[in-house]
């Protein structure tokens, strides 16, 4: 992915005026933001220090995703991520499980539930989660479960079909490189998508999650 020309400049002024910040969220802003410009060392050093910050007091679906992260962080230091993956995954879990019951038979709706927000919030975790740790036909059948509580006009198009890692876990599971090469596309054109019209900026950690999932899967592709 590519960032813009006009975007460079004050990403770059932006990392700087932040690179000596102890909060959590903005060093993995900034492990984002060096990750776009391809600044491996730099990305490393920021995804190091928010690992070893203190852990924020959060709870239920917000603190299963800091811990989501921050196993994704592991990941991409090739260090284990197990423990902060199984407790993410325990918290999606018990957040899905309240949620449930209280679903509106619609999940059209306008304006969505608060059981339905935790619901989707959930799937999604959950989803990320079992691709992470490579359980391919659990996040197949999340990614299913998921889309059925979300609505085709709240999806980005393409993900209509199916999302980007749904498609490298199909791929992975029946060993067709083609879904494998699709979904990685997918994910990339996403980022694209996000940088281009202004959702994504990479100071801050809110894609810092998607990002990671493309590098992942770009490094899968390179070991068919």
């Amino acid at each position: 992915m590519k960032i813009p020309d006009h975007l460079r400049p004050p990403l770059l002024e932006q990392l700087e005026d932040q690179e000596d910040s102890e909060d959590g969220l903005i060093m993995r802003g900034s492990a984002l933001g060096h990750a776009l410009l391809e600044n491996i060392d730099k990305r490393d050093l920021f995804i190091t220090k928010f690992i070893e910050s203190e852990e924020p007091p959060l709870e239920g679906n917000e603190l299963a995703r800091e811990l989501q992260a921050r196993g994704v962080g592991n990941i991409l230091l090739e260090k284990n991520a197990d423990e902060y993956l199984s407790r993410a995954k325990e918290l999606f879990e018990n957040e899905l499980e309240k949620a449930l019951p209280d679903l509106p038979d619609d999940v059209a709706i306008d304006v969505a539930t608060e059981p339905l927000k935790m619901a989707r919030q959930a799937r999604s975790g959950l989803m990320e989660n079992a691709f992470l740790v490579k359980d391919w036909e659990l996040c197949i059948n999340e990614a299913e479960h998921g889309r059925s509580i979300i609505p085709d006009y709240l999806l980005y198009q393409p993900h209509r079909e199916g999302y980007p890692i749904e498609f490298v876990a199909k791929g992975m599971s029946s060993n067709d490189k083609d879904l494998i090469s699709k979904g990685s596309e997918m994910q990339e054109e996403f980022l694209q998508y996000v940088i281009d019209v202004g959702y994504l900026k990479p100071w801050e950690d809110a894609y810092f999650v998607s990002h990671s999932l493309s590098v992942i899967t770009k490094k899968l592709v390179s070991e068919l």
